[in-house]
């Protein structure tokens, strides 16, 4: 792996960790979208029922957010979790967040530093392009959730750039969240699958990454304890539909797919997503937006995948591969091999200009 692309995945480990502090934003005006407020859930800040020990959900902008969706072997909603506390009236959220010091030697993954963090919400909802608030699960003590990630933030517990979850010194964000929320009494619980996705794990191992199994921010996302949203999206209808965009591409990314199907280097040392990709969501992100009432989570997922088909041609289910198979063993369903984001070379299958498809 050349420098200049070395140091311009650094920045896509951070989103794999979920971690990385979400970069600053050019528009950072953040609206309360929702809110559950009533008589049983009241409110206590800027319209929504906020109280020590619930879950923060975020996404970030851009690029590095796609990483850490395509990671899993199922999709996830969300890139970063944290815990929300009240301080004398006023909403804090604490969370683990690391960021990059260039060094000479060993994984790029050593030069990654940080640690437990604390902000006000509207600082920290500020860089990120959208969040949700949930209650703790049932029968979880909120005040010990509140003090465990308080006094986590006392010790300065340090920040774990390489995503282990067998050992608790250096933490990463839902390590933390599922520490704090055990502190509470909620039961440990089961991580996730990563992808044997061979340019995925190429990537993991150039850091140091040897993982099998992780711990999506998603995890922690349940309708029935949601109380608000907030972000620079207009509306919980834009960011649902933004997430079944991002759903349709690791759909999309079988086990034959690369990164660079996705991502392109920008500039001397940055990542970007390939142009049809953002088309792509931004189109996703306006299918409903002269809809007054909001679609349905499946109305979403077929104009998306309409809308994908168009732009990308059609697809079936990807190659699906025996548990502990290799990649080379998927097989494909008795349909005929499908047209979807191709991985000979960089090219992904885009609309030519007469509405017929082409390659890039």
């Amino acid at each position: 792996m050349n420098v200049r692309l070395g140091i311009a995945v650094t920045g896509l480990l951070f989103a794999l960790a979920g971690c990385a502090a979400s970069r600053p934003a050019a528009d950072r005006s953040v609206a309360v979208l929702d809110t559950r407020a009533g008589r049983e859930r009241p409110s206590t800040w800027l319209g929504l029922p906020l109280r020590s020990g619930q879950i923060v959900l975020s996404e970030a902008p851009g690029a590095y957010s796609f990483l850490f969706a395509l990671a899993p072997e199922r999709f996830f909603p969300f890139t970063h979790a944290a815990i929300l506390v009240m301080e004398d009236g006023e909403p804090w959220v604490y969370d683990m967040s690391g960021r990059y010091k260039p060094g000479f030697g060993g994984s790029p993954a050593d030069g990654i530093v940080g640690g437990c963090r604390r902000q006000r919400l509207l600082e920290y909802a500020a860089p990120n392009l959208y969040l949700e608030i949930f209650d703790p699960p049932e029968g979880v003590d909120p005040d010990r959730v509140a003090a465990w990630v308080q006094r986590a933030y006392a010790d300065d517990v340090a920040f774990d750039p390489y995503w282990r979850y067998d050992e608790h010194e250096a933490l990463f964000c839902t390590e933390m969240v599922q520490l704090a929320l055990e502190a509470g009494g909620f039961p440990p619980i089961r991580l996730e699958p990563v992808r044997r996705n061979r340019s995925l794990q190429a990537l993991l191992r150039w850091f140091g990454v040897d993982s099998e199994k992780g711990l999506p921010a998603g995890r922690y996302y349940d309708p029935q304890r949601y109380v608000g949203a907030m972000g620079r999206m207009r509306s919980r209808t834009e960011a649902w539909t933004y997430f079944a965009a991002k759903r349709e591409i690791h759909r999309r990314f079988a086990d034959d797919q690369v990164l660079g199907n996705i991502f392109r280097l920008q500039g001397r040392a940055d990542v970007a997503l390939r142009p049809e990709i953002e088309r792509f969501l931004e189109r996703a992100r306006a299918l409903f937006a002269d809809r007054r009432l909001a679609p349905s989570e499946r109305e979403i997922e077929r104009a998306v995948r309409a809308l994908a088909d168009r732009m990308f041609g059609p697809v079936s289910e990807p190659p699906r591969r025996a548990p502990g198979a290799s990649p080379d063993s998927a097989t494909h369903s008795s349909a005929a091999t499908p047209a979807r984001l191709r991985s000979a070379g960089r090219s992904v299958r885009v609309p030519a200009r007469d509405g017929r498809s082409s390659h890039r």
